[in-house]
């Protein structure tokens, strides 16, 4: 695998000469649609100032902050290359470094201290923007470079490449010189190295503190050490199920354990595989574990690794732990992964209702492994197909348009596409919780409750079957069927839409045979936790005028039992 395909992040100390070195580099490597970005003129543009003046008004926690972001932008850069000069405290910031990682290869352009002041001084003479070191003199720059090396050495250290500038002889070279030398040592690099497969990095806004989700094969086992080691925990506290723990359970301890070394312990707690453990017994028994572990807010990490029911319940019991344990998702099922996960929800099922106990609490970190799903049964990657599909009918007519046209693929197994629709359903995703997170039916068409799309009439069956016989995105698929008949039976949807929606639907396959009655999922139906009228006989309701068009509505008991007697015929 070439590097000739990835981002080049030149990293190192203020006056290492990053930004002429990555201009020639760039235009060695325009044969290759290489372009050259400074991350410092893409800071300033973004907020229409100086990088001093960002410094002097906004602080540097809001420097650092237009980093990340600009970062950001040049990994999601489709369909180019970047060479990109950064500052040089990106590496500061453990994200920065796992943005670099994902989306290409950190190079670490090592300079003597003394040629780096000498540098930064013949800026600050020419008036360029050095708001760390204005009023230094050039012992002080010297004494600061030296602080800063000896404190981001270990961050400069993980780089791919380590490109030592100076020359043995202790001749000067010009930047293109050093950028043919470079070129040459990325060729050496390839040749001794096996590069990883890139993942891509989103940013998920949330008021309890934004985090990143990492997207992409083998990215789980890669990141995660790198995540653990930049908390600062003493204890990791991996949370998974039995059929988890016997597939990936092993390789992931193995993993951390030779990353980590004596860093950290591990403990594991293995929960009962399925729905039907997504109850209030289990939450108490990770508690109490919790408790024998002697878990503390400061000093443990949770990992829930696993499908929806795992980062659910795993959620729950951290954040009501201590008031809040630090936890990373690591989804994975397809539903895990291109939803569940995803939106800070977390829940147990009591009483018979589905997630009636839960909390809005969001990890510190996702990290989606699309692998995971190698080893998934075919009957739960078809469950997870629901919800990718649920994503294009509340939205998104051109995703509909690819997914249809795909959907037979899908349906066979694993493949590429999966790491697509999977990135589309979190970005969806996200764009509803960023504009509702408490889903309180904020901001018109984007309120997240249109995400419940299916999910009213797929919970009742769900419940009314004792959270067994179906899987919850069988529910799910089941209940959006039986939504899209209904909105052409309201006539919000015309006859061909719903028969274009109910063909491509109808790929997915149930295999289970369900055993139940209108009446016992018509009252669970009634008893749905997303209830807003307080009238008997009116229900609150998800439906569509298209595809890509939902919209909330009310419905009476009449409606919901022919819904509900339409989705019963279908298994």
């Amino acid at each position: 695998m070439t590097w000739r395909n990835r981002n080049l992040y030149l990293i190192g100390l203020p006056g290492a000469g990053k930004s002429a070195i990555g201009r020639e580099l760039a235009h060695l490597l325009k044969k290759y649609q290489y372009d050259f970005v400074d991350l410092d003129a893409e800071i300033e543009q973004a907020a229409d100032k100086s990088i001093a003046r960002i410094f002097s008004e906004d602080g540097e926690t809001a420097f650092r902050q237009f980093e990340t972001t600009a970062l950001l932008r040049a990994a999601s850069s489709n369909g180019h290359r970047l060479v990109v000069a950064t500052g040089g405290g990106v590496v500061t910031k453990p994200l920065n470094r796992s943005i670099m990682r994902g989306s290409g290869i950190p190079i670490w352009i090592d300079v003597t201290v003394r040629d780096a002041a000498k540098n930064v001084l013949a800026d600050i003479l020419q008036d360029r923007d050095r708001p760390l070191f204005r009023g230094m003199s050039a012992d002080d720059l010297r004494i600061k470079l030296r602080e800063l090396l000896d404190a981001r050495r270990p961050y400069y250290e993980e780089a791919q490449l380590h490109f030592v500038s100076r020359s043995p002889r202790g001749d000067e070279r010009t930047p293109r010189e050093l950028a043919s030398e470079l070129l040459t040592a990325l060729d050496k690099m390839s040749l001794r190295v096996a590069l990883h497969p890139r993942f891509r990095t989103l940013m998920a806004r949330s008021v309890f503190g934004d985090y990143p989700i990492a997207i992409g094969s083998g990215c789980a086992v890669r990141e995660l050490p790198h995540a653990i080691r930049a908390s600062g925990v003493a204890q990791i506290i991996i949370v998974t199920d039995s059929n988890v723990a016997a597939l990936h359970g092993k390789t992931l301890q193995t993993a951390l354990t030779r990353a980590l070394g004596r860093l950290c312990t591990l403990q594991t707690i293995a929960i009962e595989a399925g729905e039907a453990g997504k109850n209030e017994k289990t939450l108490f028994d990770i508690l109490r574990a919790f408790s024998d572990c002697n878990a503390t807010r400061h000093n443990s990490l949770v990992v829930a690794l696993g499908g929806g029911v795992v980062t659910d319940i795993a959620g729950l019991a951290a954040n009501l732990y201590h008031r809040g344990l630090p936890t990373i998702f690591v989804p994975t099922t397809l539903i895990g992964q291109a939803d569940a996960a995803v939106g800070g929800k977390t829940a147990v099922d009591l009483f018979g209702i589905k997630n009636l106990i839960g909390t809005f609490y969001p990890p510190k970190q996702i990290l989606i492994d699309p692998t995971y799903l190698k080893t998934l049964p075919k009957r739960e990657l078809h469950a997870g197909l629901a919800e990718v599909f649920k994503y294009a009918l509340i939205g998104s007519r051109p995703i509909w348009d690819t997914l249809a046209k795909k959907v037979r693929r899908l349906v066979r197994g694993v493949d590429l596409a999966y790491e697509e629709i999977i990135l589309e359903s979190v970005q969806q995703k996200l764009s509803y919780v960023e504009a509702d997170e408490f889903e309180r039916g904020q901001n018109g068409h984007a309120t997240r409750e249109l995400l419940n799309f299916g999910h009213t009439f797929g919970h009742a069956l769900e419940s009314a079957t004792g959270f067994g016989t179906l899987l919850h995105g069988e529910t799910v698929l089941l209940g959006m069927r039986a939504a899209a008949w209904l909105s052409k039976e309201q006539n919000h949807l015309s006859e061909d839409t719903w028969r274009e929606i109910e063909l491509i639907l109808g790929h997915i396959p149930i295999k289970a045979r369900v055993r139940t009655t209108e009446s016992a999922v018509l009252s669970a139906f009634k008893r749905d936790k997303k209830r807003r009228t307080t009238k008997k006989e009116e229900h609150h309701l998800i439906l569509l005028r298209g595809i890509g068009e939902a919209f909330a509505t009310t419905i009476s008991d009449a409606d919901a039992r022919r819904a509900i007697d339409y989705m019963l015929t279908l298994v």
